[in-house]
């Protein structure tokens, strides 16, 4: 499989993350270089009705004030007239938009796309969501400094079932679902529950384009784009020399966080302790250190439900010490992030 990542001028071709079998398409890479606007461009020309979700309700309600509409740059582009109005306390429209005698432009026909926000989702009754193709996920991974969502994974898993209803039992095809992102860290419980976490790593790590994960998710990541190399020169990235900043908007880099302390350690020198979710912590035989791994199982066990984990905490509390101490590592990012799972309420 070979895919054209990038348009003649260097922008992503949208192309490719609508115009597949699969029915997840994770698209991921560095900051404005055309995902949000090429796929958006791509639905409006097509004329293809589709639902635009963000994260929370706060980053959807902002889609409403004119001057943070995602269509705007696109309507200058094209020379249309595309407003973003409220259609309930939860929900909001994209419109075809009309000029008035007044100067003042308003939303005219119906929405050709629906905006809903996850973390506000199950507060939406009677949602039909028959006549919509395509999902489109706009941020789907977090920045580092947001608050997760309670249970984000679940959350998304419901969203799709109540959105996808029995499309597929009907002889339909599934709700294509499309997810965008820069690279923020690889600290994602969607990301987890649809089993990439693993595979983004090992492609950051082998500076991979794309590849298709259980023959339902596509990855792409954007690691060579044109638009990244010659924003490069420009005077934001001139002057801010953050190292995590640059890496996620230029180069498509995961955060330095994520692979902190993460090394390849003999396993031949520790021993099983106990094992939470899918890691488990193992004791050095003979040094105040731990490494925690993946692919092994403890004979003591503890789940992710609440009670389990505060369970572990109070049980195991001393390991949290070593941490703050520097003495724990990881056999891989997407450990880590399992393991910090592990301490949170």
């Amino acid at each position: 499989m070979m895919l054209k990542l990038y348009t003649d001028k260097g922008w992503i071709n949208p192309s490719i993350i609508l115009d597949n079998d699969y029915p997840f398409v994770l698209a991921i890479g560095g900051r404005g270089i055309g995902k949000s606007y090429g796929v958006m461009k791509e639905l409006y020309e097509r004329n293809i009705p589709y639902i635009y979700m963000r994260r929370t309700q706060s980053q959807l309600d902002a889609v409403t004030i004119p001057a943070l509409n995602p269509y705007n740059q696109i309507a200058a582009d094209t020379g249309k007239l595309i407003t973003a109005d409220r259609l309930g306390k939860y929900t909001i429209g994209f419109y075809n938009g009309v000029t008035g005698e007044d100067g003042v432009v308003r939303s005219t026909g119906c929405n050709f796309a629906l905006g809903i926000a996850l973390s506000t989702f199950a507060s939406i009754r009677g949602l039909s969501a028959e006549q919509y193709e395509v999902l489109l996920f706009d941020e789907i991974i977090p920045e580092r400094h947001e608050r997760p969502i309670k249970e984000e994974e679940l959350a998304f898993a419901n969203a799709l079932e109540s959105l996808n209803r029995n499309r597929e039992l009907n002889g339909r095809k599934p709700l294509k679902v499309v997810m965008l992102s820069n690279s923020n860290t690889l600290n994602s419980r969607i990301i987890a529950a649809l089993g990439c976490t693993d595979v983004l790593e090992r492609m950051a790590r082998r500076g991979e384009d794309y590849k298709v994960v259980n023959n339902d998710v596509l990855i792409i990541r954007y690691t060579d784009s044109p638009i990244s190399k010659r924003k490069a020169s420009t005077a934001l990235y001139r002057v801010i020399k953050h190292k995590d900043f640059q890496g996620m908007a230029l180069d498509n880099d995961f955060a330095a966080a994520d692979y902190e302390f993460v090394q390849v350690k003999p396993l031949l020198e520790y021993n099983l302790l106990v094992s939470i979710g899918d890691c488990t912590i193992c004791k050095h035989k003979s040094k105040y250190e731990y490494y925690v791994i993946a692919g092994a199982s403890a004979s003591k066990k503890y789940n992710m439900l609440p009670i389990e984990k505060k369970a572990f905490q109070r049980d195991y509390y001393y390991i949290y010490g070593a941490l703050l101490k520097r003495h724990v590592y990881f056999q891989s990012a997407s450990v880590k992030i399992e393991f910090e799972r592990a301490w949170t309420t």
